[in-house]
């Protein structure tokens, strides 16, 4: 009986966990990064979430007209959730498409990021200078995503986020962004995954799905700061700051999740409101029958 309990939880890990590719998640966009869905996951009862319908990228400032033809028509997109904040968005808006709702949800708590500091990141030093800034005043860690749900701005957007999902039109799509479509957006794909019951690993697989699909960039940007002479040491935390994804990173989140709420599930009924019910009916819209 032990071995067969061992034999089955293998085979469902087999299951829910090696699907995941740029290939079977890609949504197709020529123009916009980190362009994915997170359909075809399987949940812990055995249900596939439903394709189509969870799509999470980078920034859409200068998408083409085929690209979003491609979501209006293709994904019958009803939805986008900018997770960016407002010194982000300013200068690189997203488009506006016709019968499409744009929500503007800021997970970082903008005061933290002062005129000094944007003067930083804008203007001021190289790349590698402005990346030694963000870590060392600490905006970027291992504990960032910590930051991003324990803060408030974090908690007020995210329940924002699943009000959204909740109030979805059945058979429409929603679209959920930050910048680079990995870190605010990760946090994002994390918290629906958890909610529809997909397992850590198929969490983890979708997360680290990035680096698949940066992984030109991410070689790019790691011969760069190796030029710059910049330590092995350092470079790690520094690519989290680029186009990369640390395991790290969320592994952190999960276990900070986990002793304070329990699950991920716990910090979305306690710290976003979203009550059990209202988990229901999004796992009866977004999974397969």
């Amino acid at each position: 009986m032990k071995y067969s309990a061992i034999i089955l939880s293998l085979l469902f890990c087999l299951m829910t966990c090696s699907l995941a590719s740029a290939e079977t998640q890609s949504i197709g966009l020529k123009t916009v990064g980190n362009a994915r869905e997170l359909g075809g996951y399987t949940v812990s009862d055995g249900r596939k979430i439903k394709h189509g319908v969870l799509l999470r990228t980078a920034a859409l400032y200068g998408i083409s007209s085929d690209d979003v033809t491609r979501l209006t028509e293709d994904y019958r997109l009803s939805v986008i959730a900018d997770l960016r904040m407002s010194f982000e968005v300013a200068p690189k808006p997203d488009p506006v498409i016709d019968g499409v709702k744009y929500v503007s949800l800021r997970v970082i708590n903008e005061e933290l990021f002062t005129k000094e500091v944007e003067k930083k990141l804008s203007v001021e030093g190289g790349v590698v200078e402005r990346l030694k800034f963000l870590v060392d005043s600490g905006i970027v860690s291992y504990d960032m995503y910590v930051g991003f749900l324990a803060s408030d701005s974090g908690k007020k957007a995210y329940r924002e986020f699943f009000r959204e999902l909740v109030d979805l039109p059945a058979g429409r799509s929603l679209l959920f962004h930050c910048t680079q479509g990995k870190d605010r957006t990760g946090c994002a794909a994390m918290l629906v995954l958890s909610a529809l019951g997909a397992s850590e690993d198929t969490i983890m697989k979708d997360y680290l799905l990035t680096n698949v699909f940066n992984a030109e960039r991410i070689d790019g940007q790691r011969k760069m700061l190796h030029s710059h002479g910049v330590k092995e040491s350092d470079i790690e935390i520094y690519m989290m700051i680029l186009d990369e994804v640390s395991p790290k990173m969320m592994n952190t989140l999960l276990a900070w999740l986990k002793k304070n709420y329990g699950s991920p599930v716990g910090y979305i009924t306690d710290a976003l409101g979203v009550s059990p019910d209202e988990i229901e009916h999004l796992k009866a819209k977004f999974l397969e029958e």
